[in-house]
C-alpha cells in the first residue's frame, strides 16, 4: 500500500505535472526533461525521483488528464452525458498529441494498466446515463471504451498540425454516430 505524499512533495509533483503538461506543449514530446525541472522550480534528482523517465512523466499527465475527466463525469444527470464525455476526451487527445507517440511506444503493455482502467472509471458513470436514457447504444460496454479512445486518438498520430483539427473533428464524429442509439 502506497503512503500518501508529504504536502510538500505532492506540492512538487503538482508542480512537475503542470511543467511537464507545457514544456512538452511549447517544445514537444523530446523537449529536454531538465526544461521541466527548471519550470517547476526543483532539481533534476527531484524530476527523476518522481517520474524515472519521459515514458512516465508522460503517462502520469495523462493519467492527471483522465482523473480530471473523472472528477467531471463523476455523477452525471444529462441524457448526453457519454456523448459529452467523448467530446471533452477528443478535445484531450488533440492537446496531448504528443503524448500519444509515448503511450504507443511504452516498453511494457503493463505500464499502461493504470492509465486504462482510470480511463474506464471515468467513462462509465456517463455511459450508464446514457445507456439508461436510450441516447448511446445498449450494447457498449467498458471494454470498448479503449476501442473509442484508440479511435479518437489514431487519426492524430503523425498527422500535420494543419490537418490535426480537421482529422479529429471528423474522427469524433464517427465516434459519435457509432455510439449513438438507433
Amino acid at each position: 500500500m502506497e503512503r500518501p505524499l508529504r504536502k510538500d512533495a505532492a506540492d512538487r509533483r503538482t508542480a512537475l505535472l503542470q511543467a511537464a503538461r507545457a514544456v512538452f506543449a511549447e517544445e514537444g514530446i523530446d523537449a529536454p526533461l531538465d526544461h521541466i525541472a527548471e519550470r517547476a522550480g526543483v532539481g533534476r534528482a527531484t524530476l527523476y525521483r518522481n517520474f524515472p523517465g519521459r515514458t512516465e512523466i508522460a503517462l502520469a499527465v495523462l493519467l492527471d488528464d483522465v482523473a480530471d475527466l473523472g472528477e467531471r463525469f463523476a455523477a452525471p444527470t444529462a441524457p448526453d452525458a457519454f456523448l459529452t464525455f467523448l467530446i471533452s476526451l477528443s478535445d484531450r487527445l488533440v492537446r496531448n498529441t504528443a503524448l500519444g507517440g509515448v503511450v504507443r511506444a511504452a516498453p511494457s503493455d503493463e505500464i499502461l494498466t493504470p492509465l486504462r482502467a482510470a480511463m474506464i472509471e471515468a467513462a462509465m458513470p456517463s455511459l450508464k446515463v446514457s445507456q439508461a436514457a436510450g441516447t448511446v447504444r445498449t450494447d457498449l460496454t467498458a471494454a470498448d471504451i479503449r476501442v473509442l479512445a484508440s479511435m479518437l486518438g489514431a487519426g492524430l498520430h503523425n498527422a500535420a498540425p494543419a490537418e490535426r483539427n480537421a482529422m479529429a473533428r471528423r474522427t469524433l464524429e464517427l465516434v459519435l454516430d457509432a455510439v449513438r442509439a438507433r
